[in-house]
């Protein structure tokens, strides 16, 4: 009994338009040193760097369309695989897709507020700070050159680049960054770090009072002892900035006092009568 010839799956209908399908690929064009993408990763970092080896090539928009297909892999290929028929006519509508469709994968930009924690670690040097900061600004989209200045200048410890900052504020990030350099090498060169408070000790008297008194007298201690980071600009400034980078925590309302209302001075942080801005406690804090 002869065996009847096994049945053909009918061709797959591709998701690319008619006129892409139609124009052809010229031989040996490829994309260099590309890792396909399967699902898992930030879909516009792979389009980004997509784009940027194909844009090499001077080719049409059906290759862009052809080429990136072979990027994919595993859900990715499944993802396009599954498109309807003839349904991609541009490069652009598959980006579009594409950026879509994985858009749970990808890493969004932080905003400024991120840059208050990096602050500089004890005996850290200055070239390992500034190098550990200038990779979480890239973290950070369009961030006001004077809000970038002051934010390093408040992270820094105490030393010559902390007091430079503040002495002449750098008008860019690029003279930011030059003018680390020139104290990285100081640095180096004299074998020095960032100096590091000492803690005070506690004499015997501290040590043996009752404790609601030395509580009393360690608060009155850390009052005397604190010191607020030198500023480059005035705090109305600064607020003003941190206010159109979306950064300021507004506080509650001070509460009603008469003497209040007859104040010459105001304060722009509590938007009140009755102390400046640049004597705010809150502010300062």
């Amino acid at each position: 009994m002869p065996v009847p010839p096994l049945a053909m799956a009918p061709p797959r209908r591709s998701p690319f338009a008619p006129h892409i399908l139609a124009e052809a690929i010229q031989p040996g064009i490829k994309i260099p040193s590309l890792n396909e993408y399967n699902g898992g990763g930030d879909p516009q970092d792979h389009l980004d760097r997509f784009s940027a080896r194909a844009d090499l090539l001077d080719i049409s928009d059906a290759a862009y369309c052809k080429l990136f297909r072979t990027t994919l892999s595993g859900k990715a290929m499944a993802w396009f695989n599954q498109l309807p028929p003839g349904t991609i006519e541009s490069f652009e509508q598959l980006a579009q897709r594409f950026l879509h469709h994985f858009a749970i994968n990808k890493r969004y930009p932080k905003t400024a507020s991120y840059l208050f924690t990096i602050i500089q670690r004890e005996n850290e040097s200055l070239r390992e700070y500034v190098q550990r900061f200038s990779e979480a600004v890239l973290e950070v989209p369009h961030v006001n050159p004077e809000l970038l200045a002051s934010i390093m200048q408040q992270n820094l410890k105490r030393g010559r680049f902390k007091e430079s900052i503040a002495g002449k504020p750098p008008a860019t990030q690029e003279e930011l960054l030059m003018r680390a350099e020139k104290y990285i090498r100081i640095e180096e060169s004299t074998g020095s770090r960032p100096i590091t408070p000492l803690k005070r000790r506690m004499n015997d008297d501290e040590r043996i009072a009752p404790a609601r008194i030395e509580g009393n007298k360690r608060e009155r201690r850390q009052s005397d002892l604190t010191q607020y980071t030198p500023l480059n600009a005035p705090r109305v400034e600064i607020l003003s900035v941190a206010k159109q980078q979306g950064l300021v925590r507004w506080p509650f309302p001070l509460k009603d006092n008469p003497k209040r209302m007859t104040s010459d001075k105001y304060c722009h942080f509590h938007r009140d009568r009755g102390h400046s801005t640049e004597e705010c406690y809150h502010l300062k804090e």
